[in-house]
This record gives structure tokens, C-alpha cells and sequence, in this order.
């Protein structure tokens, strides 16, 4: 099946709006550095997902570059693909493909970057394939996750704004069966040690490797945020959580009985939270995570 990561893991609307959040303007200096991006560049995003950050790295350098976004999931290449000529973005390019075995010849880009998907496929081939359509001198850049470094806030006000215990009760069972079948599906079982990571660099044969982080705040409560802002983050939210539940109802072989109170709680805890924007009282449920990046060049 060539959707399963959209059917069964994250759909391309919320992943495309938790990456605008992730991907944040205010940071392209950080991502651009990390990357090592110039504009006039050929650049291949591996993993492309909905295409948040091709989009954004056209924008960042004016639009002077040629980007390629290749994914093996059909779904998120024709929502990017919908979405880059929606913003009148024509130098993007989208292509299903598998990025082990990626349809372009060698020593053919400036450029290849990834955001999360190293730790889903064998690494050495996936090093070794962005090596080989890499031109003497260009680079390769590969971001992953470190959730163990997040900093996650436990606030004690409004409880009703947090997920309830019959909430976690009732969403326990899905998340247990989704778990086995993503171990099943391979979803993470090639997570390299952040050490390890350059190391493999190194003995790949790439030069001038540089190890960096990113750091990636979402404050919903923040005083610079517009409130029409606050409001779309809170429905955004919504909509991913009511999304996560229909994914991880298909997980399960027969239908759940909860499955309806389970949306009744979302909904009424995200029209809490939306009630506190309203009423300007702050929460300070933010969420602070970490890219660590490393990024080596072709001799």
C-alpha cells in the first residue's frame, strides 16, 4: 500500500500544520544555517510528507532555487503538490518515488535534506543514496526528532482545557494496538544514537561534517501571538486530535464503543481551551521540542 502513512499514521493536513509550526518564519535563519542553503541551489527534500518544508525553503531564498520533494506516499505528493500551485510556488517539483532508491542520476544536486526520516529506513542506504545524487561538493543534512529533550509544561490551571483521566482511560487500548502494529510496520526501529550519527558521516566518506540543534518553541500563550492566531492554533489542534482518533480507530479490527464519547471529550476540551483565548486567560500548555541536525559534504 503506497498510503500508509497517511491512512495509518498522520494525515497530510494536521502534518502540514504541526511542520508551519515547526518550520516557523522567525527561524529560517537557524534552518538555512543548519542546512547549509543558498539560493540558485538544486535541493531534494527525502520524505517530503505534505511539503511544508520545500515550500518554505522556496520562500526563505526567494524563490531562487529548484526544489524536489520525492515521497513513496501518494496522498502527501498530491496534497503538496495541490498546495505549492494553490501558493503560486513553480519551482517545486513533487514526485512519488522510494527514497532508497531516489530516480535521479548521480551527481545531480546541490543538496539533499530530510526532517524525521532517518529513523524509519535502514541508514547507510539512505546516507549512500543521498551521496550518490549529491555533485562533488554538495551536502547532505539530515534532522531527527529528540522527544526525550522536549520540554513539555504541566499546568495546573484549567483543568478542563487538559486531557481528562476517562479521556486517557479510553484512549489506552488504542494507543497499545497502534504501538504493536507501528513496531510491526517498522516505524522507528532504525533511531540512531545522536553519537553515532556524525560517526557514520565520517566513515561514509563525507567531509566538513557539522552537528547542530534547532530549538522549537509552540506558546500558544505568548503576548505576540494575535488572538486570531490563538484561535486557529486551537481549532488546528482540534482537528489533529480528532484526526489521531480516526487513524487510531483504524488500528483496531473491530469498532470501539467509546469511540464516540472519545470525540465528545476532544470537542469539549478543545472548546475550553478555545473559551480561555476568548477570555484572555492564559494556560501555559506550551511544548518545546529539539531538531538535531548533521549535515556532511561530498568530496
Amino acid at each position: 500500500m503506497d498510503n500508509y502513512w497517511s491512512t495509518l499514521v498522520q494525515g497530510p493536513k494536521t502534518l502540514d500544520y504541526t511542520r508551519e509550526l515547526r518550520f516557523n518564519d522567525e527561524r529560517r535563519g537557524c534552518f538555512i544555517k543548519a542546512l547549509g542553503l543558498q539560493p540558485g541551489m538544486s535541493i531534494v527534500d527525502l520524505g517530503c510528507g505534505p511539503g511544508t518544508l520545500t515550500r518554505k525553503i522556496s520562500k526563505w531564498l526567494s524563490h531562487d532555487a529548484t526544489l524536489m520533494g520525492i515521497d513513496r506516499d501518494s496522498a502527501f505528493i498530491e496534497y503538496a503538490s495541490k498546495e505549492a500551485q494553490k501558493q503560486g510556488i513553480n519551482n517545486i517539483t513533487y514526485i512519488q518515488g522510494d527514497i532508497l532508491k531516489i530516480p535521479l542520476p548521480s551527481d545531480s544536486v546541490d543538496a539533499c535534506i530530510s526532517h524525521t526520516v532517518i529513523e524509519h529506513v535502514p541508514n547507510r542506504e539512505f546516507l549512500l543514496e543521498q551521496q550518490r545524487i549529491c555533485k562533488s561538493g554538495g551536502t547532505v543534512s539530515v534532522m531527527s526528532s529528540r522527544p526525550e529533550k522536549s520540554i513539555v509544561s504541566t499546568p495546573i490551571s484549567a483543568p478542563d482545557a487538559q486531557m481528562s483521566v476517562r479521556e486517557q482511560e479510553l484512549w489506552k487500548p488504542i494507543h497499545e494496538i497502534w504501538s504493536k502494529k507501528d513496531s510491526s510496520r517498522g516505524i522507528g526501529s532504525y533511531a540512531i544514537e545522536p553519537s553515532l550519527l556524525p560517526m557514520l558521516f565520517e566513515e561514509l566518506g563525507f567531509i566538513h561534517i557539522e552537528v547542530d540543534a534547532i530549538t522549537l518553541p509552540v506558546v500558544l500563550d505568548n503576548s505576540s501571538t494575535p488572538i486570531e492566531q490563538k484561535l486557529r492554533m486551537v481549532e488546528m489542534d482540534r482537528q489533529q486530535a480528532i484526526e489521531g482518533l480516526e487513524i487510531g480507530l483504524n488500528q483496531l479490527d473491530e469498532e470501539y464503543e467509546h469511540a464516540g464519547e472519545i470525540r465528545l471529550l476532544i470537542h469539549q476540551r478543545y472548546d475550553k481551551r478555545r473559551d480561555l483565548v476568548i477570555g484572555q486567560k492564559r494556560v501555559w500548555d506550551y511544548q518545546i521540542y529539539m531538531l538535531f541536525v548533521v549535515r556532511g559534504m561530498k568530496p
